[in-house]
């Protein structure tokens, strides 16, 4: 759950704090895509051209974030996930490590995916997919 990380993001947004966007020296983001504030981009990240990825966000080590992706805000895209060209990701969402999304596929908010999951439909808000 990204409770306490919205917590904290909010409280120092209330204190006047800003956020910078981090992204590793041994990350790709296309000078097209779009980081808002307070995310960080892991090493071995690549985000692509047309991306748009939230506030407050997570991009982690080895994860691909294909054309035209939006990420929404507080969300956490795990270790090595694939996420496809045109995907859209609900606010608060987390992708676990290795998780492959289509090309073109809805995730609703505050949705989990596990580990190693292959996501060819749309997932509704407040869903939790996982193995058996």
């Amino acid at each position: 759950s990204p409770k306490i990380r919205i917590r904290l993001y909010e409280l120092l947004k209330q204190l006047g704090g800003k956020l910078p966007r981090i992204v590793s020296s041994f990350a790709h983001c296309s000078e097209y895509a779009e980081l808002n504030e307070g995310t960080i981009v892991m090493h071995g990240a690549i985000v692509n051209a047309g991306a748009c990825i939230g506030t407050n966000c997570i991009i982690n080590g080895k994860a691909l974030i294909e054309h035209d992706v939006i990420v929404g805000s507080h969300c956490h895209v795990s270790t090595g996930a694939r996420i496809n060209g045109g995907v859209t990701i609900g606010k608060g969402s987390f992708i676990g490590s290795g998780a492959i999304i289509k090309q073109g596929v809805k995730i609703g908010a505050n949705v989990i995916i596990s580990a190693g999951q292959i996501i060819l439909h749309d997932v509704p808000s407040y869903k939790v997919i996982k193995h058996g």
